[in-house]
């Protein structure tokens, strides 16, 4: 199973931390606040934990998505920098762009 990591931080050394954090744990950036990966369910905890101590009591939004399998093919990329033209939508599942 895939996990998308989003946050929205305001204060900039936390969020380079919180990145660095993630980064760690093996997370591809795709964007500067959303990572990609595929982790166990213990790694995700340890890395909640991780996070949660470095927040504290400041000012954060971090969420953990889970994308099942069939999830991930029904992604739809709008536009992605360096490898398609902008406002191009491309749809990995065959099945989607029917």
């Amino acid at each position: 199973m895939r996990q998308i990591i989003v946050y929205d931080i305001p204060e900039d050394t936390l969020r380079y931390k919180i990145a660095s954090s993630i980064q760690d744990y093996g997370f591809d950036r795709v964007q500067y606040s959303v990572f990609i990966g595929s982790r166990s369910q213990n790694v995700l905890e340890m890395l909640a934990i991780e996070l949660k101590d470095l927040v504290k009591k400041k000012e954060a939004d971090i969420r953990f998505y889970q994308q099942c399998d069939r999830c991930i093919t029904k992604t739809m990329i709008v536009s992605k920098i360096g490898d398609t033209v902008a406002g191009e939508v491309m749809f990995p599942c065959p099945a989607q762009s029917a």
